[in-house]
């Protein structure tokens, strides 16, 4: 998998100390996925929740650029 990673993405996962190899692996096995939906907003936009790391993140991808838009948590 060759996802890539918006600058916004990247400076939300610093901020909530989550690593690019932590999002690969998310993405690579889905392990951790609570759920997964499209955006009403943008549908190539994908809304997928999951468990990283023991706390509920939203994750936003672009399916359609292959790229981590942002991440932020659930509450």
């Amino acid at each position: 998998m060759n996802i890539k990673f918006s600058e916004h993405a990247k400076q939300r996962m610093h901020e909530r100390g989550i690593t690019e190899e932590q999002m690969i692996h998310f993405f690579v096995t889905n392990e951790g996925l609570l759920g997964l939906k499209l955006s009403d907003k943008d549908e190539s936009n994908l809304l997928a929740d999951a468990l990283i790391d023991g706390k509920m993140y939203r994750l936003v991808y672009n399916a359609v650029e292959d790229i981590l838009v942002t991440v932020f948590p659930l509450k």
